[in-house]
């Protein structure tokens, strides 16, 4: 497995570019997500380790050891630890077999990444984040309200970038990060995370494809150029 220290920036720079896709995509919706609007930023966030990455490479050197440490003291946190990846589940879906089943909490903790209900790496913030979008406010409906098609692009994206960091892992934002962190310093964590897998299959429904293919063609070439 590639350790997150060997991720080469043209691998970053190709995350960078997608995430600046889907900012730019999402911008055409009419959502109710505000700045301190905070209530889906949760320990239930997953990411993969070249997302934590570039969230680790952005931490100033003077603070990175005291976010470490709040991290660390997160570590008992209630949180979502995923059995499996996106593109895992997408194949095991395509052979018509049982997923494992995961154990969601009811009441995840707060990101420990949150400061005064606002997100402390904003720029970088991984894309679990950012396709967390609703039409209506949760804290009044108690959910967030996406449509079909929205949900179709959030797992096209979510399977681009993982494909992009087949070879690393993926886990919940308090794992990754405290592993990344062990591996830079080369100490050890017990962290659990899973493999990332490659795109066999896109979860994209029939009545989405035609719809979904420029987003599609534009994700293709970001892919190729970044060797992938």
């Amino acid at each position: 497995m590639k350790k997150p220290e060997n991720l080469n920036d043209t691998s970053l720079e190709a995350l960078s570019r997608i995430y600046r896709l889907y900012d730019d995509y999402i911008n055409s919706f009419s959502l109710a997500c505000t700045k301190y609007c905070a209530d889906c930023c949760t320990t239930a966030l997953t990411l993969t380790s070249l997302e934590g990455m570039m969230i680790y490479k952005s931490l100033d050197p003077a603070t990175r050891k005291a976010v470490f440490e709040k991290l660390l003291a997160c570590s008992d946190m209630n949180r979502f630890r995923p059995a499996m990846t996106t593109n895992q589940y997408a194949r095991l879906c395509s052979e018509h077999r049982e997923p494992p089943e995961e154990n969601y909490p009811e009441k995840p903790d707060k990101c420990p990444f949150l400061e005064n209900e606002a997100c402390s790496i904003y720029p970088v913030r991984p894309f679990g984040c950012r396709c967390m979008i609703s039409e209506q406010p949760c804290r009044r409906t108690g959910s967030a309200s996406m449509d079909d098609f929205a949900l179709t692009v959030n797992t096209m994206f979510l399977q681009v970038i993982e494909h992009l960091d087949q070879e690393g892992f993926s886990g919940n934002l308090i794992d990754v990060m405290l592993r990344i962190g062990a591996e830079q310093d080369k100490t050890s964590a017990d962290c659990p995370t899973v493999a990332n897998h490659p795109i066999t299959v896109l979860m994209i429904p029939p009545e989405h494809q035609r719809k979904v293919s420029p987003l599609l063609s534009t994700l293709n070439h970001i892919i190729k150029q970044a060797g992938r």
